[in-house]
């Protein structure tokens, strides 16, 4: 979808932001999955707001390259970044902005399932990674739908997710096909909102790719059923999901 034609970009860190706590998490789990040394350029490929733009550069004392199509979104990203060490670029065609073999980490964070080629996209990264470079990505898969803690309240939004993900398997051959091995894998559970309320109230900003994809009438009728559910739980029950992390080396 493209972001510019719609308000994605103004509401997408209030649906879509994360607390320093979950940054800390999938900070963590890439410093697990890497070397302690060596990763001095990253790619954020799919930046978007630049959720991770930033705290990738200070976790890694890195430069960062964020990437994304939206100008909107890259709009965002800029006006809450002030560190010298980041740099933001419009992605309008097929091929990254990027010398050959001069990254490091390649990141992508819920952008896979965006890509209109993935294997043109990852062969990319090949290009521009340098021999023992990294490509990790975070994304839903197939394989986790059943997480989803809005299924059971929007009709159509199983669909929808169904024609976007792909499969872990699917995600896995497509990198080896690019000239990539496997590292690591796992199914991460991630926290979307300390409790329901919370939850329906960031669902309501329509911030998902997904959610916006709905016909008006089946997200009202969605957000009415959540809206329900939330106010006769008890507060304090995290709302979570199973988004799965790879780590591929080049």
């Amino acid at each position: 979808m493209d972001y510019d034609d719609t308000n994605m970009a103004a509401v997408y860190d209030s649906g879509r932001g994360y607390d320093p706590e979950t940054l800390r998490q999938w900070l963590a789990l890439l410093s697990d999955a890497l070397p302690e040394e060596g990763i001095s350029r990253i790619v954020d490929l799919g930046c978007g707001t630049g959720r991770f733009t930033e705290p990738l550069s200070v976790h890694f004392e890195a430069e960062v390259i964020g990437i994304d199509p939206s100008a909107t979104m890259l709009e965002q990203a800029r006006a809450k970044c002030a560190r010298s060490s980041v740099r933001f670029e419009l992605l309008t065609g097929s091929r990254l902005p990027v010398e050959d073999g001069s990254a490091d980490m390649v990141f992508l964070s819920m952008v896979y399932h965006h890509l209109p080629d993935p294997g043109q996209t990852m062969r990319e990264c090949h290009r521009i990674l340098r021999d023992g470079g990294y490509v990790c990505i975070r994304n839903s898969t197939l394989d986790a739908i059943g997480s989803f803690p809005y299924l059971r309240f929007f009709n159509g939004i199983r669909s929808i997710a169904e024609g976007q993900l792909t499969s872990r398997l699917q995600m896995t051959s497509v990198l080896e096909s690019a000239g990539f091995e496997s590292v690591t894998h796992k199914a991460v559970t991630h926290e979307m909102s300390p409790d329901w309320r919370s939850f329906a109230d960031k669902m309501a900003l329509r911030a998902d790719s997904f959610l916006a994809r709905l016909p008006d009438d089946d997200f009202e009728a969605g957000m009415a059923v959540l809206r329900a559910y939330a106010e006769q739980e008890a507060p304090g029950g995290a709302v979570t999901q199973e988004v799965d992390f790879f780590v591929f080396r080049r």
